[in-house]
C-alpha cells in the first residue's frame, strides 16, 4: 500500500526543503528516494517525516579466503548495485549479498558487499557488465587515486574513451546549445549556480549553457594540458579520466571534480565520446 511522507532535504545553500512524497513501500532507514533528479538516502524516519542526505554508496569485495577490498565512495545514481546486482571484473562474477547503513564524517551512506558468484559470466546480461580488469592490471597512479580518496572520505567520477579514440568537443558544444529546460535536472540546476527560488525561470536556461559552456572549456584545456584538476590514465590501450572531490565540489566552478559532474550528468561528454566508468571496486 503507497504511503505518504514527509521529507527533509538540505541543500548546498543550507536551505531545507520539506516535500511531499508517496512510496509504494514503507520507507526505512537506508531506503533511497528520487527528489527534483537527485537520489536522496534516508537517515531517519519517524512520525511520517523523513530526514534524507545526499545518496552515496560504497562497494566491498569479500574474497572467498575473506579477505576484503573496500572501494571508494561513489555518489548513488540509479544504476548503482543494490541486493541482488551481478557484475563482472574481468573473468570473475560477483553478487551484492548485504547492504546496510552506515555513518562517516560526511553523513551516512549505504554499505554494500559483494561475494563471489561461481556461476558463468557468459550468462550475465550484457548491461551489467562491468569495463573492470584485475586490480594488479590499474596504473599504479589510479590505485594510489583511489586509496587517496579512500581515506579522505571523496568521491572518483571516471569517463573513458575506447583505444584510438579521440574527444568530439564540437559535437559537446552543440549538444549544450541544444539543450532545453525540460531536460534538465533541478539538481543540475543548482549546481550550475541556478537559485530558483529567486532567480526568474527565463534566465535559467541561459545561465546553465553558460556554466556547462565554461566547464567544458577548462575541461578541454587541463585533459589537453597539464591535468591540474582531471587525472588520466592509460589503461588496456585506452584512456581514463578521473576527478576526485566531494558533493559540495560538484557545484564549485572552479573543481575540475564539479566540471566533469556536471558535463557528465548533463551528458554533454557522452557526446564528445566519452563513456561513463563504473569502478568503485578498484582500490589497491
Amino acid at each position: 500500500m503507497a504511503s505518504t511522507y514527509e521529507v527533509v532535504t538540505v541543500n548546498r545553500a543550507g536551505r531545507e526543503h520539506r516535500r511531499p512524497y508517496t512510496a509504494e513501500s514503507e520507507l526505512a532507514p537506508g531506503s533511497v528516494v528520487r527528489l527534483d533528479g537527485r537520489d536522496w538516502l534516508v537517515e531517519a524516519v519517524e512520525d511520517g517525516r523523513v530526514v534524507a542526505k545526499p545518496a552515496r554508496y560504497r562497494l566491498t569485495l569479500r574474497h572467498p579466503d575473506g579477505r576484503e577490498e573496500v572501494g571508494a565512495m561513489r555518489r548513488y545514481r540509479p544504476d548503482a548495485p543494490r541486493v541482488g546486482h551481478m557484475f563482472a571484473t574481468g573473468q570473475v562474477s560477483w553478487q551484492v549479498i548485504d547492504e546496510r547503513l552506515e555513518r562517516d564524517g560526511e553523513g551516512p551512506y549505504l554499505q554494500l558487499v559483494a561475494e563471489r558468484d561461481f556461476g558463468e559470466v557468459e550468462g550475465l546480461p550484457n548491461h551489467e557488465l562491468e569495463h573492470a580488469e584485475a586490480r594488479d592490471e590499474l596504473p599504479e597512479p589510479a590505485q594510489a587515486t583511489f586509496a587517496r580518496a579512500d581515506d579522505a572520505g571523496l568521491e572518483v567520477e571516471l569517463v573513458a574513451l575506447e583505444p584510438g579514440e579521440a574527444p568530439d568537443w564540437a559535437e559537446a558544444e552543440a549538444y549544450i546549445d541544444a539543450l532545453i529546460l525540460e531536460e534538465i535536472e533541478d539538481d543540475l540546476l543548482e549546481q550550475c549556480g541556478v537559485d530558483p527560488n529567486n532567480d526568474p525561470r527565463e534566465s535559467w536556461l541561459d545561465k546553465v549553457k553558460e556554466r556547462l559552456r565554461t566547464d567544458l572549456e577548462r575541461f578541454r584545456a587541463d585533459v589537453e594540458g597539464d591535468h591540474d584538476e582531471i587525472e588520466e590514465w592509460d589503461f588496456r590501450d585506452g584512456r581514463i579520466f578521473a576527478s576526485v572531490g566531494s558533493y559540495e565540489d560538484e557545484s564549485n566552478p572552479d573543481s575540475g571534480h564539479g566540471w566533469l559532474c556536471r558535463l557528465a550528468d548533463v551528458g554533454a561528454l557522452s557526446a564528445a565520446g566519452f563513456q561513463r566508468v563504473r569502478r568503485a571496486q578498484l582500490l589497491p
